[in-house]
This record gives C-alpha cells, structure tokens and sequence, in this order.
C-alpha cells in the first residue's frame, strides 16, 4: 500500500506509527521500502488512508527529505502527504 524511498529511519518510523494497528509488514528492496496494510473487516479502507497521511505528515516533518506514495491494489499513486488545501 506504501512505498516509501530514503533515508532509511523514515521507512522505519513510517512502519512504527501504523504497525501497531494496523498490522503493517515491510519489505525492503535497496533503498526502496513496500510497507503493505491489508484491510480487516472492522477497519475501512477510508480509515486506514486517513491514517496513513497522518502518519506521513509527521513522518515528513522528521525527514523531509523522504518520498512516501500511497499505492493502492488497482496500481493508482498518489505522493504523500497529499498538498494542503
């Protein structure tokens, strides 16, 4: 569901604020991290978006210099943290 590119600590903070509940895995290839949420029954996919541009903002404060996407099953990418409105 997230891809997310250098520096490493960002992929693993990343991880950090959705493992817990959301059962987020990583799989790193290189300097590119996948990190995969997998909807449940009892949480939305529109839940776990809104969390995980949470979780990219704060990640970006950290680390701006990290490139986060959010990529969903039918292959859509969209750069995170969305543009302010």
């Amino acid at each position: 569901m997230l891809v997310t590119a250098a520096p490493p600590a960002a992929a693993e903070a990343m991880l950090d604020l959705l493992s817990e509940a959301y059962d987020a895995t990583a799989d790193r290839a290189a300097e590119r991290w996948t990190l995969s949420v997998v909807p449940t029954e009892s949480l939305s996919r529109g839940a776990i978006v809104y969390r995980v541009i949470q979780a990219s903002r704060t990640v970006t404060d950290r680390y701006p210099d990290a490139v986060l996407h959010l990529v969903t099953e039918d292959g859509n990418a969209w750069r995170l943290p969305p543009p302010s409105l």
